[in-house]
C-alpha cells in the first residue's frame, strides 16, 4: 500500500474515534453529566479532526470544522452558555462533521442542505452571518472578505532570529510588552492552542511575532506530543498589563510567559 494512503487511512480511524468521543461529550453535556474536561475534550475532537485534515487538504472538512471549532471554544471559554438549545445546535453538527470525514474518505459529496443549515445554526451562536461559497461546501461570512473564512486571519510568523531588534512603542506612543511564550506539553493536552492565544493578543493592540524553532529536534527524534516552539511577542497596547496576563490565564500552569514592559523595570513572572 502506498504509504501516504496508509496513513490517510489511520487518520480515518482516528477520526472514528473523535467522532465517537465528541458524540459522548455532547450526550454528557445535554445530560447535564459535563464538566470542563468533558467540554475540552469535544472542542480537542473537533480541533484534532480539523488539524487532520488539513495536513491532507481536504479543505471542505477543514472549512465546517474550523466554525464548529471556533463555536466551540466560545462555549469552552464561558462566551455561549451550553443551554439545551444551543448543546442541540452542536449535537446536529457533530452529524454533519461526520458526514464530511466520509465525503473525505469515499470522494462523496456529502448533504448541501443539511450543512448549510448547520453553517447557519453555527454563526448565529457566534453572531456571524456564514454562506457557503459558491461551488463549493465552504463556508464564508458576509462581514469578510472571501479569503477570510468565518473571520479567520492566519497570522504571519516571523521566523527570524529572535534577537532582531523590536520596535519599543508604535508612533502613538502606547506601553510596549515583550512576551516570551513557551507551551508545554500540558498546554497542547488540554486542547490549547498557542495561535489562538497569539491571535488574540491582536485585539489589545500590534503584535510582532516571531517563533523561535531551536528546540526542533531531528526528524527521528519528534515526539509527536512534544511542545517545541515558543514565541517572542512585542506587543503596542494601551490596555496595560492585566488585559495581557488575562488572555494567557486558560493556560496557567502549562506554559512559561514572562512579561516584561518596554522600557520599564523587568517585572516578568513565569505560568
Amino acid at each position: 500500500m502506498d504509504p501516504l494512503e496508509s496513513i490517510k487511512q489511520t487518520f480515518f480511524q482516528e477520526c472514528e474515534e473523535l467522532l465517537a468521543e465528541l458524540e459522548e461529550g455532547l450526550n454528557a453535556l445535554s445530560e447535564g453529566e459535563g464538566d470542563p474536561d468533558t467540554v475540552n475534550a469535544v472542542f480537542r475532537a473537533v480541533h484534532s479532526i480539523k488539524g487532520g485534515a488539513g495536513a491532507f487538504g481536504f479543505e471542505d472538512l477543514v472549512s465546517f470544522a474550523h466554525i464548529f471549532e471556533t463555536t466551540l471554544d466560545e462555549v469552552r471559554s464561558g462566551a455561549i452558555e451550553a443551554t439545551p438549545d444551543v448543546l442541540a445546535v452542536l449535537l446536529r453538527a457533530s452529524d454533519v462533521l461526520a458526514d464530511a470525514v466520509t465525503a473525505a474518505r469515499t470522494g462523496a459529496s456529502d448533504n448541501a442542505e443539511r450543512r448549510s443549515k448547520a453553517l447557519a445554526e453555527l454563526g448565529a451562536l457566534v453572531g456571524v452571518e456564514v454562506e457557503p461559497a459558491a461551488g463549493s461546501g465552504d463556508a464564508t461570512s458576509q462581514d469578510e472578505d472571501e479569503d477570510d473564512n468565518f473571520g479567520f486571519q492566519p497570522m504571519t510568523l516571523d521566523l527570524d532570529d529572535i534577537g532582531a531588534d523590536e520596535p519599543a512603542a508604535d508612533a502613538g506612543g502606547e506601553p510596549s510588552f515583550e512576551l516570551r511564550f513557551r507551551p508545554q506539553k500540558a498546554l497542547y493536552a488540554n486542547a490549547n492552542e498557542p495561535a489562538l492565544l497569539i491571535r488574540a493578543l491582536s485585539d489589545l493592540g500590534d503584535p510582532h511575532v516571531e517563533c523561535d524553532l531551536s528546540a526542533v529536534p531531528a526528524f527521528e527524534d519528534l515526539d509527536p506530543d512534544g511542545a517545541y516552539f515558543s514565541w517572542t511577542i512585542s506587543l503596542a497596547t494601551d490596555q496595560g498589563r492585566g488585559a495581557v496576563e488575562e488572555i494567557f490565564e486558560f493556560v496557567d500552569g502549562y506554559c512559561e510567559l514572562e512579561i516584561i514592559e518596554v522600557g520599564g523595570a523587568d517585572t516578568g513572572f513565569d505560568l
